[in-house]
């Protein structure tokens, strides 16, 4: 459906593209603090992910506690609070302006759909990215001992199922575990240490 879509709203709406609207340009100051940084890695990939998709729906708007709690405030990553938001949300947490009426209205409900539908497979993404940091293959399991059902749930629950059903009733500590990796990624190399350190003191001596 996206590339039918996208070229028909290109047609109709192509001088509101050039515009900056909100979500898009809290997105791109993240990606800016990216570049000026040279950093890359699974929330740059998240980020350069999430543009290309919301750019996809032009004049959409978010609630406006879910703008500020998602562009202001602690700045760990804007996209992780988008992506986050969409799943708990899902589609209740856009607004369509009533100035988008008729055939438009209805292509930029169906490019929602398309978003919301794709928020599983970004998110299975942003996890295997993750995983493939890892400094062991059980990391992430041993850490967030939570996120291996969530994730079996997401990844073979039937795709009609909305990701947003699946999280529900499940603890939010997840999310908040798997945005801080890094420190279940330094936990993980500090016990790797004492264990080799252990089995080096513990080696018998040669006479």
């Amino acid at each position: 459906m996206k590339p039918l879509v996208t070229l028909l709203l290109l047609m109709f709406t192509a001088p509101l593209w050039a515009k900056n609207y909100q979500i898009l340009k809290c997105l791109g100051e993240e990606e800016k603090r990216f570049h000026l940084k040279k950093e890359t890695g699974p929330v740059y990939e998240l980020n350069q992910r999430l543009i290309s998709e919301m750019v996809q729906i032009p004049r959409i708007e978010i609630q406006t506690e879910d703008y500020l709690a998602i562009c202001t405030g602690q700045k760990f990553s804007e996209s992780w609070k988008l992506l986050e938001r969409s799943i708990k949300k899902g589609k209740a947490l856009f607004i369509i302006p009533e100035s988008i009426t008729g055939m438009q209205r209805e292509m930029t409900k169906g490019m929602i759909d398309d978003y919301m539908e794709g928020t599983r497979e970004i998110l299975l993404n942003f996890i295997n990215q993750i995983q493939m940091l890892s400094p062991t293959p059980t990391c992430l399991k041993e850490e967030i001992p939570e996120l291996n059902n969530f994730f079996i749930e997401i990844k073979y629950l039937q795709e009609d199922v909305d990701l947003k059903q699946i999280f529900e009733g499940k603890d939010e500590k997840i999310f908040e575990k798997l945005k801080n990796y890094p420190l279940a990624f330094e936990k993980c190399r500090a016990d790797l240490k004492k264990k080799a350190k252990s089995k080096s003191t513990a080696a018998p001596r040669k006479s």
